[in-house]
């Protein structure tokens, strides 16, 4: 006689299909009755800014490019920037990165001309396209992924130099707290 286990038909097809109907059971379980945890939200401003760039040939050629200004108003470090231009469905159209992030009380002013689309074949448009959603992601001192989403105003302004330098600041949406798949 040989040693081991004997498993007939009838149980080894039974072991197989609860291999595989346990596992999908437990997953189809777990998204139908865990909700999802939401993501932080992020207490930034934002602004149509615009900044002077000197020109690599000429250092008394200078241009002023429209840009996004992202302030943090906290007391904490953000890493890991990453900023979206207007939403096509669920995903915005341009990006564009700021890895190191912006220190608490500080400003990041990113050109229009560097977001790049999704799959990183085409530039913003300048000039031929507003921006009218703008959404701020950053890495908090928590290591979440905080969200901030912005709505633009259909003229926005630049702010004058005479002005208030907290003149021309967006806060962010108000999500609401109901949570539906």
């Amino acid at each position: 006689m040989q040693p081991g286990i004997r498993i007939n038909r009838v149980t080894l097809t039974a072991i197989i299909l609860g291999a595989i109907f346990i596992p999908v059971g437990c997953a189809l379980a777990l998204f139908f009755w865990v909700k999802p945890i939401p993501e932080p939200s992020l207490n930034a401003k934002v602004r149509i800014d615009a900044m002077w760039v000197d020109d690599a040939n000429d250092p008394n050629n200078k241009r002023l490019i429209p840009t996004i200004t992202v302030l943090n108003p906290t007391q904490d470090p953000w890493k890991q920037l990453s900023i979206g231009l207007n939403k096509a469905g669920k995903h915005n159209q341009f990006y564009a990165s700021e890895p190191i992030g912006i220190p608490p009380g500080k400003t990041v002013s990113i050109p229009l001309a560097a977001f790049v689309a999704r799959n990183g074949s085409v530039k913003f448009p300048v000039g031929n396209r507003n921006v009218k959603e703008v959404t701020v992601f950053a890495q908090i001192p928590s290591r979440a992924r905080a969200v901030a989403e912005f709505i633009l105003p259909e003229k926005p302004t630049l702010p004058k130099s005479d002005e208030s330098p907290d003149a021309g600041w967006i806060s962010p949406l108000v999500k609401s707290t109901s949570s539906g798949k």
